[in-house]
């Protein structure tokens, strides 16, 4: 019989590193962390416009036109003018009228519209409530389109006919900027009006 073949040992331990006397052992490095990524700092998000300009060819924004035309914010008037060659005042006397809102809190405030077209009202006129609630066609809209679009009114553009709260609150975001600074000089082209026709 043959001798058996023996197996290789395994290679024994390395014996631990005796310290030399007065030196303290190293703490273990501590290990590099990842890299990380370097990201740029976010810009701030938009503000979302509640009311962003939309537009609408359907049967209750038609319906708006035959009845209840959108106010105009006051920097919208001259840009109006601009758009029809005309001054200011003559665009007033001649296609516009201060309408009156009755806002939730009981107060009632004024702001510049276009006129409605209804018997005895003429235009740059100031409108009372009772007016402003019969229905009337706006004085831009013409063969079932507006002749202005470019330059319609805030709520016009911002037309929302899905929720009444949702009129509420658009109409609340014009009314603030008639301030009496904004309003003073349609209110005296009303009076001056007035004066004329007596």
């Amino acid at each position: 019989m043959s001798p058996k073949a023996r197996k290789p040992l395994p290679p024994a331990p390395r014996p631990a590193r005796e310290e030399r006397p007065g030196r303290s052992a190293r703490p273990p490095r501590p290990a590099a962390p990842p890299p990380s990524r370097v990201t740029a700092p976010r810009p701030p998000a938009p503000r979302r416009d509640d009311f962003p300009v939309t537009s609408c060819d359907c049967d209750d924004c038609r319906a708006a036109c035959l009845n209840a035309p959108g106010w105009f914010s006051p920097d919208q008037v001259p840009r109006l003018a601009k758009h029809l060659g005309l001054a200011v005042e003559e665009v007033f006397r001649r296609y516009l009228a201060i309408g009156v809102t009755h806002l939730p809190d009981g107060t009632q405030r004024l702001g510049v519209m276009p006129h409605k077209l209804r018997d005895g009202k003429k235009p740059g006129s100031r409108w009372t409530l009772a007016e402003i609630a019969q229905p009337g066609r706006c004085v831009f809209y013409d063969r079932g389109k507006c002749s202005i679009y470019p330059a319609r009114p805030f709520e016009c553009a911002r037309m929302m006919h899905d929720r009444a709260d949702d009129a509420v609150r658009l109409r609340r975001r014009v009314v603030p900027r008639w301030t009496d600074a904004a309003l003073a000089p349609f209110l005296a082209l009303v009076a001056a009006g007035s004066a004329r026709r007596r």
